[in-house]
């Protein structure tokens, strides 16, 4: 069985071999990508196996005397998002054939396909890393390795601003990784995660280990404030890698929060409490922002930080079933978080591969000056309407599915806990509804302004897709559909993870919740089913009787213009006026003033809060600090060497004293 698991990480260095000799950006793009695939195939059959034997399994790679036994450890919970990344990485590569095929005779693309093996080969090891120091070098990895495949248009100011941002990012969170470890060492005196167990007596160390591990594993994962990298990474890396940053890479941040967890064993009911709260205004104000862009990455990238808040609202619910020892609230709780976590990768890789495409086509991302795709690419114009309800929410997709039991978990919560949880859990669930609101908002703004109505601009190109982007969109769209029929698949596998982080808690029965969500699919095929051919009848006794046909009122003008059809604009402004200052929004508007009036104009632009009004004002603060010692680099010898002597006796007296 491990022999797969070997294959895979041979297939990879392997191709970074390959990488050093052949020369032509042709071959390697296909040789690259297809030893990728190869690799994650070999890597799921492991991870298939290994999950239907059911059994952990250990590799001890040496054993250092100071730090322990170096090892990896594969388990139900690890096996879970090495499918994700294994499956993601196939599905990625595929795609990435054709998005860097465009880039082959026009600039170097080997620094982005050596960034690509190490960021799949990174993310493997990270969720398999049963030791510390391993685990941060992954971790260090997968950074660099995104880092690295951002920066390919590196010639473009929004690539070097947003590569630096998410440079900065990683490392802030993984500074507090390494508190986290720190702390929970002094505690346990060792590095092995078999080890990282904290007593319910020490209340003040579990709060600092799990918010030092929520802040390093939140950087990543994408909860607000620390979300602010997500919009400027995004929109800026190659297609096929800003889908593996946005729908793969962030799940492990959500694998490392669920270690913390199972370390922490809470007792203090305000982590669980303040995590429902600050991921509940993570999906709020993520989906608020996506309502609101005009660059359509963008949306997508504040889309993820929703989903990402809704994975924390569930999370949040699983801690007070394990606080409460409630096996029935903690099992929907898990489930739900990674029922919902799976989900959002595959409706995540779909959309943000689709804006591959759309941005192709248009040779910009403004959806402002989109419109009339669906009449040219009606078959890729579906694939994105279902990716889109997808996200939504709604039946009989995938989405739908996994909310509902994160709705179930807070129904559970509320009739087993009682206390102030009905209270709590009823915000709860109407924040999570109006989070489904929004996001149906969003993504209608989002498509209709794409694919409906007449194109706003002259299109440089007629439509184009290759058929590497067909087949990644269409698995992708199966999935959609199949885990939203059949959710069996994945809430089969929360049992076995539940049943082996929580061996102590009786297993519950869960078939009712797979049968409702299931039933309720069928009813809105059915309803889909009935409208399509109330339709088609419809259509046909149009064909059967004369017609009048003329044409549409147009409200006094009698020759329209694509400047009348809604702006993506005009669409959400109410919906902006409402969130009033916590979007940051500023309105721009000429309004007509005379008899025979300028042109005409209004837009809204929305700047990140955290980003903005935070964290750039601290790093002006900083610099503008820094540069009142610009004096200390005045090349004269004698203040370098008084500096010097200067701190090594303050490091000195630190030795001696403490």
């Amino acid at each position: 069985m491990i022999e797969f698991f070997l294959i895979d990480v041979f297939i990879l260095l392997f191709s970074l071999a390959a990488l050093a000799v052949f020369k032509s950006h042709y071959i390697l793009n296909r040789l690259t990508h297809g030893s990728i695939i190869a690799a994650m195939t070999a890597g799921l059959v492991f991870t298939v196996q290994a999950y239907v034997n059911a059994i952990p399994l250990d590799v001890a790679l040496f054993h250092h005397p100071g730090l322990g036994a170096i090892s990896l450890h594969v388990d139900t919970l690890s096996l879970f998002f090495l499918g994700l990344i294994q499956i993601g990485g196939i599905i990625v590569s595929v795609n990435g054939i054709g998005t860097l095929s465009m880039y082959e005779n026009l600039r170097p693309i080997k620094p982005t396909l050596i960034a690509t093996v190490l960021l799949f080969f990174s993310m493997q090891l990270v969720v398999v890393a049963y030791h510390a120091f391993l685990f941060l070098v992954a971790w260090e990895m997968m950074a660099l390795a995104g880092y690295l495949g951002i920066i390919l248009e590196r010639e473009k100011e929004e690539v070097q601003k947003g590569s630096l941002v998410f440079f900065v990012a990683t490392h802030v969170g993984t500074l507090f990784l390494y508190i986290m470890f720190l702390l929970l060492h002094w505690q346990t005196q060792s590095w092995e995660f078999s080890k990282f167990t904290l007593q319910s007596n020490l209340p003040s160390l579990i709060s600092t280990v799990f918010w030092t591990g929520f802040i390093g594993f939140g950087m990543k994962a994408g909860f607000m404030p620390f979300h602010f990298w997500k919009p400027e990474t995004y929109p800026v890396a190659p297609t096929h890698l800003s889908a593996a940053l946005s729908a793969i890479m962030p799940k492990t941040g959500i694998y490392g929060l669920i270690r913390v967890i199972t370390w922490i064993h809470p007792v203090d009911y305000f982590i669980p409490s303040a995590l429902l709260a600050i991921s509940s205004g993570t999906a709020i104000m993520g989906i608020w922002n996506a309502l609101t862009q005009k660059d359509f990455k963008r949306m997508l990238a504040y889309s993820s930080v929703e989903n990402i808040g809704i994975i924390g609202m569930a999370l949040s619910i699983t801690m007070f079933g394990i606080m409460y020892q409630q096996p029935l609230v903690t099992f929907l709780g898990l489930a739900g978080t990674l029922f919902q976590t799976a989900n959002h990768f595959v409706f995540k890789s779909l959309l943000f591969l689709s804006a591959g495409t759309i941005q192709h086509h248009f040779q910009h991302r403004n959806i402002e000056r989109m419109g009339g795709l669906l009449k040219s690419a009606p078959i890729f114009g579906g694939i994105v309407l279902i990716g889109s309800l997808a996200i939504s929410g709604l039946p009989p997709l995938n989405g739908f599915a996994s909310e509902f039991l994160i709705f179930s978990s807070f129904f559970e919560a509320s009739h087993s806990l009682k206390s102030y949880f009905p209270f709590f859990m009823l915000i709860a669930a109407v924040a999570l509804a109006f989070v489904g609101g929004l996001a149906v908002v969003a993504f209608s703004k989002n498509y209709s302004m794409i694919f409906l109505g007449k194109a706003k601009a002259t299109v440089p190109q007629s439509f184009h897709i290759t058929v590497y982007e067909h087949v990644s969109l269409i698995l992708l769209t199966a999935m959609i559909v199949g885990l939203g029929i059949f959710p069996e698949a994945i809430i089969g596998i929360c049992t076995q993870i539940f049943a082996e982080l929580f061996p102590s808690r009786q297993l519950v029965h869960w078939g009712s919740s797979a049968a409702t969500i299931r039933h309720v699919g069928m009813v809105a095929i059915a309803v889909v089913l009935i409208v399509s051919l109330l339709m088609i009848w419809k259509s046909k006794l149009a064909t059967l009787h004369s017609t009048r046909v003329s044409a549409p009122w147009g409200c006094g003008y009698a020759a329209q213009t694509v400047r009348m059809q809604y702006s993506g604009t005009s669409f959400s402004d109410m919906m902006v006026h409402i969130a009033g200052k916590a979007l940051t929004a500023e309105k721009e508007f000429v309004l007509p003033g005379n008899t025979f009036p300028a042109a005409s104009s209004f837009q809204t632009n929305v700047k990140d809060f955290v980003l903005h009004k935070i964290i750039l004002p601290v790093s002006n603060t900083l610099q503008w600090v820094t540069e009142q010692f610009k004096w200390l680099q005045s090349s004269q010898i004698q203040i370098y060497i008084s500096f010097s002597i200067v701190v090594l006796v303050f490091y000195l007296y630190l030795a001696f004293y403490f």
